[in-house]
């Protein structure tokens, strides 16, 4: 939906539009990232791009995980200033690149439940003279621990999303039965379009995420009821309405990018680190269908 009246529109099509005042403090404007797979020789060195080899500053390698010195597969970079235009909410920065690596491995693609799977990814800003960027080639070993994906360069364009009702938005609305049912099944009908994109609601696929962030960042393992039950018993619930999604990447398969199952890699960034720009502090969560 590229306007608010496209919103409106959606909701008067499912019967929805005594609904259209109540939901307009939850809907959240987004940034939509259209791929075109280009030769990534097409693609100038510091542009948005997804895939391909990574325009890095000086003094910084390709990334490796901590833990086993494996190397991270470059999944995307973005420049803020391509992007800023598109930003409503003025959210990010008005400069500078953020590169996304994630581990590919056999043994990787963390989940993002345990608090161990914070070695699974990098998030790395940088700010500095983009002409102190130069592509990097992929480490030698990249092949036997993770991938190099095809390139695609971006365009960016604005759109609104509506909250999942398990959401925290979600939880906050005041709906009838009736209505509850009619906006499921509007939700339903046009979760098929996915995309890739930042800031905005996500497109769960299982379920809503802001608690999971808050728990497992804060040390919890969420792979079953236990980091759910003692988290509440300290109050961690309460502060699940902080996580703002920052990047959402679906399967992008022209590119060779598959997430497990044709998932989805989400990552979410507390509203003060966003604010900040500590980009560092964000966590990564994989969802499959």
């Amino acid at each position: 939906m590229k306007t608010l009246k496209d919103v409106e529109s959606l909701l008067n099509a499912y019967g929805l539009y005594n609904q259209f005042e109540r939901l307009k403090p939850h809907i959240r404007s987004s940034i939509h990232m259209e791929l075109e797979p280009v030769g990534d020789e097409c693609i100038s060195i510091g542009f948005s791009k997804m895939g391909g080899l990574p325009d890095l500053p000086s003094g910084i390698e390709w990334f490796r995980q901590d833990m086993s010195d494996i190397p991270l597969s470059f999944v995307c970079q973005i420049n803020f200033a391509e992007v800023k235009p598109f930003d409503t909410e003025g959210k990010l920065p008005d400069s500078g690149i953020l590169y996304f690596f994630y581990d590919c491995s056999e043994d990787g693609m963390p989940w993002g439940y345990d608090p161990a799977d914070s070695n699974g990814k990098i998030v790395y800003y940088y700010d500095g003279d983009l002409s102190e960027l130069k592509r990097r080639e992929a480490p030698e070993d990249i092949e036997e621990n993770g991938c190099v994906f095809g390139a695609a360069q971006l365009r960016f364009e604005t759109a609104f999303d509506l909250p999942d009702l398990d959401s925290p938005s979600g939880e906050a609305l005041d709906m009838s039965k009736n209505d509850l049912e009619k906006y499921l099944e509007m939700l339903d009908d046009v979760s098929g379009y996915l995309n890739n994109k930042m800031l905005g609601h996500p497109n769960n696929l299982q379920g809503s995420m802001e608690l999971e962030c808050e728990l497992v960042s804060s040390g919890l393992y969420c792979g079953d009821s236990s980091g759910y039950i003692e988290g509440k018993k300290k109050g961690m619930d309460k502060n699940a309405h902080r996580w703002r999604l920052l990047l959402q990447i679906e399967s992008n398969e022209e590119i060779g990018m598959i997430w497990e199952d044709c998932g989805m890699l989400y990552l979410w960034i507390p509203e003060e680190e966003l604010s900040a720009k500590n980009f560092d502090a964000s966590w990564l969560i994989l969802q499959c269908y």
